[in-house]
């Protein structure tokens, strides 16, 4: 398959996966909340996984540019962004009023990569572990003509490894960039070998039984803390997710076909990802001042939960669709939406 056209069930998944974001981040309510803690971030880098070539990028130098550029310029440009809001705005109001934090602890952390830390938008962590993975996957991945399986149990090895033994967090998010490589590499796997990836009605159910399995007997992941609780049941968890989160995208591709919302939403996930939470502080003051709704519902309710997450995601996409067209700079792009290919 050509590593440049367009994967309809890819654009499904990153909308599913974006608004599982939106959900985690209120929380929802607690069971849909670990559910969604227990595969979410391993699919994402499925994902990215899925669309790494060596054939593309045979040499280190425009591998990093191009990852510096797709990955890192929207990293710094949501991060300033959101840096701005909250210096602005959200310091003084809900949970932040008051906050002790020095005005120059998020910028500090962004730079040197704690999530935890970068308090104006904590889950752009993600991009910096993915930058950072994808970095040393590079030169690792290489191991991989070698035997894929083989090279896929040394990770999750060095995954349990690092989660075992590594108590500081280091920085860069090294910590989930070690632990979800293995993610990204069974993406690459299945992208070269479809049949490690078999139709949708047999892999839905087994999948989503093994992310139940998950729930119900290890504890709340949080990959970002590395919190695993029993690193079998999180492994089992998570790529009992990536199955099911496959299969039904692919089902969904088929049944819908290729709809434009569907794709412009996929293409706005970095934004989503890294403005959400900004676009939550408005919503709950919308939420409180103006319709007096105590906010308060949002944990213990799903449904007004499910809606609030919605909306975070719909107010993000202006935003988007501005960058699109008059910076697209900040999305790692130089030129304007229509000239540039939906390159991986």
């Amino acid at each position: 398959m050509a590593m440049n056209k367009r994967v309809v069930w890819v654009d499904y998944a990153k909308v599913l996966l974006i608004y599982l974001v939106t959900l985690a981040h209120i929380p929802v309510c607690k069971p849909i909340y670990d559910t969604i803690c227990t595969f979410l971030i391993p699919a994402f880098f499925f994902l990215s996984g899925y669309f790494f070539s060596y054939e593309k990028y045979p040499r280190y130098l425009p591998f990093l540019r191009r990852r510096l550029k797709s990955l890192m310029v929207p990293y710094v440009s949501l991060a300033l962004l959101a840096y701005v809001f909250w210096l602005v705005i959200g310091r003084h109001v809900g949970d932040d009023a008051g906050s002790a934090t020095p005005w120059w602890s998020p910028l500090a952390a962004t730079v040197l990569g704690y999530g935890k830390e970068m308090v104006q938008s904590v889950p752009l962590w993600f991009v910096m572990a993915l930058f950072v993975m994808e970095n040393i996957f590079w030169f690792v991945g290489r191991c991989m003509r070698h035997g894929g399986f083989v090279l896929l149990a040394v990770l999750v090895a060095i995954g349990w490894i690092n989660y075992r033994f590594v108590a500081l967090p280091l920085p860069f998010e090294l910590n989930p960039a070690l632990t979800c490589m293995p993610f990204y590499l069974f993406g690459m796997m299945v992208r070269r070998m479809p049949r490690l990836m078999p139709p949708s009605w047999v892999t839905f159910v087994p999948g989503a039984a093994a992310v139940a399995t998950a729930v119900i007997t290890n504890d709340h992941v949080t990959v970002l803390t590395g919190r695993y609780g029993y690193y079998p049941l999180f492994i089992l968890g998570a790529f009992g997710g990536i199955y099911a989160t496959v299969a039904l995208c692919r089902a969904l591709a088929r049944w819908l076909g290729d709809l434009p919302a569907v794709r412009f939403v996929a293409k706005s996930t970095l934004v989503v990802c890294g403005l959400h939470l900004v676009a939550y502080t408005l919503l709950k003051g919308v939420m409180v001042y103006a319709l007096g709704i105590d906010i308060g519902v949002l944990p213990h309710s799903c449904l007004p939960a499910l809606a609030f997450g919605l909306a975070g995601l719909l107010c993000c996409l202006p935003v988007y669709w501005v960058m699109d067209r008059y910076a697209p700079w900040m999305l790692g792009r130089w030129t304007a939406k229509g000239k540039a290919g939906d390159k991986a």
